[in-house]
């Protein structure tokens, strides 16, 4: 499968081919649309959503990455962003009422990420940093042959390997519509210096028709992954 990574700006977005994926990316500081022409465009139920967030940066966040997916998803649909079908199954996953395109959003400090597909996808980005309890995290949150690769990597690949980790996994239960506590129910490569992919499925919720899996430097400083229901290597287009 062919991933376009793809920046927001003003102009059309390409068509999404049938065995193609668009990631689109932005900076809170450098939306496509001021943020108050962004909230216009959520439903009543969305923007009393966003009210509940006491941070104001989160709030932000929310407003902005629902806006521009209302705006992406109306362009592919044909649709005003207000009127696009947006539904919630189990674990508040929302999807497109209709069923006819597979999206995914993720936010982190600095940069925002919307992933479409015709398939199940789920994408994830997250700032690095130096995490003091990383081994920690892994010994809770990854699988036991995670924590003994994990443990296998010099001192110097671990930092990556827990990011790698976290991404991908976060990726692939997002496109599976799973939560946290099925973590630690497949494996995924993190030595930074092998292929990505899912090496292990045996929860039944994340059992498909199999996951691609790719991870990749948006900026300086991030961690972003991606996940696609269906076999074969990702090629990233960027």
């Amino acid at each position: 499968m062919k991933v376009r990574i793809l920046p927001f700006n003003s102009a059309a977005s390409p068509i999404l081919a049938a065995d193609e994926a668009h990631v689109l990316f932005a900076k809170p500081n450098e939306l496509p649309r001021p943020l108050a022409e962004l909230a216009a465009l959520l439903t009543p139920d969305e923007r009393d959503r966003a009210d509940r967030y006491k941070a104001g940066t989160v709030r932000e966040q929310f407003v902005a990455s629902r806006g521009l997916l209302r705006l992406v998803l109306a362009e592919r649909l044909g649709t005003a962003p207000h009127a696009v079908p947006i539904a919630y199954i189990l674990n508040g996953k929302p999807v497109l009422a209709c069923g006819s395109l597979h999206f995914n959003v993720s936010h982190t400090h600095g940069l925002m990420m919307i992933a479409i597909a015709g398939r199940r996808i789920g994408v994830d980005v997250e700032r690095t940093r130096t995490v003091p309890d990383a081994a920690g995290l892994v010994s809770r949150f990854f699988s036991p042959a995670e924590q003994a690769s994990y443990l296998r990597l010099p001192e110097s690949c671990r930092e990556r390997a827990f990011f790698r980790g976290w991404v991908c996994k976060e990726a692939v239960i997002k496109a599976a519509g799973a939560t946290v506590q099925y973590l630690d129910g497949f494996d995924v490569e993190l030595d930074p210096d092998r292929p990505p992919g899912v090496l292990a499925v045996r929860h039944e919720s994340l059992a498909s028709a199999g996951w691609q899996v790719a991870d990749w430097n948006p900026e300086p400083g991030f961690a972003a992954a991606l996940a696609v229901e269906g076999h074969g290597p990702i090629a990233l287009v960027e």
